[in-house]
Protein backbone atom coordinates (compact mmCIF):
# COMPACT_ATOMS: atom_id res chain seq x y z
CA UNK A 1 0.00 0.00 0.00
CA UNK A 2 1.26 3.46 -0.92
CA UNK A 3 -0.16 6.72 0.39
CA UNK A 4 -0.61 9.04 -2.58
CA UNK A 5 -2.21 12.24 -1.30
CA UNK A 6 -3.93 13.59 1.77
CA UNK A 7 -6.13 16.64 1.65
CA UNK A 8 -8.74 18.41 3.71
CA UNK A 9 -12.11 18.92 2.08
CA UNK A 10 -15.29 20.66 3.14
CA UNK A 11 -18.68 19.08 2.62
CA UNK A 12 -21.98 20.87 3.13
CA UNK A 13 -23.63 19.29 6.14
CA UNK A 14 -26.95 19.75 7.87
CA UNK A 15 -25.56 22.53 10.07
CA UNK A 16 -23.18 24.08 7.52
CA UNK A 17 -19.77 23.11 6.12
CA UNK A 18 -17.91 20.26 7.79
CA UNK A 19 -14.24 19.42 7.33
CA UNK A 20 -13.01 15.92 6.49
CA UNK A 21 -9.66 14.37 5.66
CA UNK A 22 -9.44 12.44 2.38
CA UNK A 23 -6.53 10.01 2.04
CA UNK A 24 -5.80 8.55 -1.37
CA UNK A 25 -4.09 5.14 -1.19
CA UNK A 26 -2.82 2.84 -3.93
CA UNK A 27 -3.23 -0.84 -3.10
CA UNK A 28 -1.67 -2.02 -6.36
CA UNK A 29 -4.82 -3.21 -8.07
CA UNK A 30 -7.11 -0.49 -6.71
CA UNK A 31 -6.85 3.16 -5.67
CA UNK A 32 -9.10 3.91 -2.70
CA UNK A 33 -10.06 6.96 -0.68
CA UNK A 34 -10.29 6.73 3.10
CA UNK A 35 -12.38 9.44 4.75
CA UNK A 36 -11.75 10.66 8.29
CA UNK A 37 -13.33 13.25 10.54
CA UNK A 38 -11.46 14.46 13.61
CA UNK A 39 -8.99 11.57 13.10
CA UNK A 40 -11.81 8.99 13.23
CA UNK A 41 -12.02 6.63 10.27
CA UNK A 42 -15.47 6.69 8.65
CA UNK A 43 -15.46 4.93 5.28
CA UNK A 44 -13.56 3.89 2.17
CA UNK A 45 -14.66 4.76 -1.37
CA UNK A 46 -13.33 3.63 -4.76
CA UNK A 47 -12.68 6.10 -7.60
CA UNK A 48 -16.02 5.25 -9.17
CA UNK A 49 -17.86 6.05 -5.93
CA UNK A 50 -18.37 2.47 -4.81
CA UNK A 51 -18.53 2.11 -1.06
CA UNK A 52 -15.94 -0.45 -0.04
CA UNK A 53 -16.26 -0.21 3.73
CA UNK A 54 -18.29 1.78 6.26
CA UNK A 55 -17.44 2.14 9.93
CA UNK A 56 -20.83 1.47 11.50
CA UNK A 57 -19.24 1.83 14.95
CA UNK A 58 -18.57 5.52 14.28
CA UNK A 59 -19.97 8.20 16.54
CA UNK A 60 -23.63 8.93 15.71
CA UNK A 61 -22.80 12.53 14.69
CA UNK A 62 -20.22 11.19 12.22
CA UNK A 63 -22.72 8.79 10.66
CA UNK A 64 -24.37 11.70 8.86
CA UNK A 65 -21.74 11.15 6.17
CA UNK A 66 -23.50 7.90 5.25
CA UNK A 67 -26.48 9.86 3.88
CA UNK A 68 -26.65 9.80 0.10
CA UNK A 69 -26.61 13.60 -0.18
CA UNK A 70 -23.28 13.81 1.63
CA UNK A 71 -21.78 10.74 -0.07
CA UNK A 72 -22.54 12.30 -3.45
CA UNK A 73 -20.49 15.37 -2.49
CA UNK A 74 -17.51 13.13 -1.69
CA UNK A 75 -17.91 11.19 -4.93
CA UNK A 76 -17.99 14.43 -6.94
CA UNK A 77 -14.81 15.67 -5.25
CA UNK A 78 -13.04 12.34 -5.79
CA UNK A 79 -13.99 12.23 -9.46
CA UNK A 80 -12.75 15.82 -9.86
CA UNK A 81 -9.35 14.69 -8.55
CA UNK A 82 -9.01 11.98 -11.19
Amino acid sequence: MENLTTERIEIDGKDGPEEYLLKEEDHGDLVVYDIYRDDHYLLTLAKDGSILFMNFDADPRDKAIFRLSQLNQFIEKIQALC
